[in-house]
């Protein structure tokens, strides 16, 4: 049997729009990982929505200004994924 799990990436997703569409996933059976730049507990609080929706769910930081830190980003993303999201 095959399962598909849906995991949206919403960049800024600590407050506003980013906030709200993380949110909106989340009410449609998606999981979500919300990246933040500096606001970190905002971007935990949105965690704690999600997953009292029943997704699971993860905060990052990433500035995504600074191309150089992608490469560090996409590690921690992958680490996300196999730990929190398998």
């Amino acid at each position: 049997m095959e399962t598909t799990q849906k995991i949206a990436l919403v960049t800024g997703g600590s407050r506003g729009l980013g906030r709200n569409s993380a949110i909106a996933l989340s009410r449609k059976g998606i999981d979500v990982i919300v990246t933040y730049h500096t606001r970190k507990d905002e971007a935990e609080s949105v965690v704690k929505e999600i997953e009292g929706n029943g997704r699971k769910a993860a905060a990052l930081q990433l500035d995504a200004g600074d191309v150089s830190s992608f490469e560090a980003f996409e590690s921690k993303l992958s680490n996300v994924h196999l730990e929190a999201f398998a």
